[in-house]
């Protein structure tokens, strides 16, 4: 048995997310499925390093699974390609250990989020960045990043609809720069919750517009509250960015 890990990146737009859901087809799991089945010519087990939700953007996703077949390594992204739309590309596989998971092995995720500063949304970006209209303090943007950084208890940058027991999780980097009316947020973890990045963005995003006190995030840790933070930021800027192994 072989056990085969693909990177693939992904226009997430049109899709109602990575996973496989019984009410739509549009997942990008399920046409990756579909493109394994065609190549591989056997029914297989996706696991993702992690379920980017709808319309939310992947530049590096890994998946992995195994199968019994002998195809050279170098001829698969290419073969699954073939039967991938194009805002879903293989761009490298390779053999692992039987005992690797692409979930569980992984080290550390990055995610990017960016905005776009401009009273006019434009009509190539809409969909790959969030248009804001208003100012944001850049001191305050930097001063809540510091304060996200480090082991914190995050349920109340988690979305309500989960089952998760523990909230614990550990924020290695977070950085922020601007290029012209961009600004571009990095951050990488341990592991992520359901919607932290966005909640996390949405809130550092409604300090620095002086809606909400920076104060706010030490109460947040501290109730684990979600009604104390900023509105969720929209998919449309987020991407998958780094997924990280030993």
């Amino acid at each position: 048995m072989r056990n085969i890990l693909l990177e693939l990146s992904y226009k997430g737009t049109n899709y109602k997310g990575f996973q496989k859901q019984k009410n739509t087809t549009e997942t990008i799991e399920n046409y990756l499925n579909t493109a394994i089945k065609n190549v591989f010519c056997e029914d297989v087990k996706i696991i993702p390093s992690g379920r980017t939700d709808a319309g939310v953007h992947a530049l590096k996703q890994c998946v992995n699974f195994q199968t019994t077949k002998s195809i050279k390594i170098d001829n698969i992204p290419r073969a699954l390609n073939t039967f991938l739309p194009q805002n879903i590309r293989v761009n490298t596989a390779r053999e692992v250990d039987e005992n690797f998971n692409a979930r569980f092995s992984a080290k550390k995720k990055t995610y990017m989020y960016v905005l776009r500063q401009s009273d006019v949304s434009s009509p190539i970006l809409w969909d790959m960045v969030t248009n804001i209209e208003y100012k944001l303090d850049e001191q305050k943007i930097n001063k809540s990043i510091k304060k996200i950084i480090g082991t914190h208890n995050f349920k109340a940058f988690s979305s309500a609809n989960t089952d998760i027991k523990d909230f614990t999780r550990t924020i290695y980097d977070f950085s922020f720069e601007k290029k012209d009316n961009f600004l571009i947020f990095k951050i990488t973890g341990n592991g992520f919750l359901y919607n932290m990045v966005r909640i996390i963005i949405g809130t550092i995003c409604d300090i620095a517009r002086g809606k909400l006190d920076i104060d706010i995030i030490d109460k947040m840790f501290e109730t684990g509250d979600r009604s104390f933070g900023g509105k969720t930021a929209k998919p449309n800027g987020l991407y998958l960015y780094n997924v990280e192994y030993l």
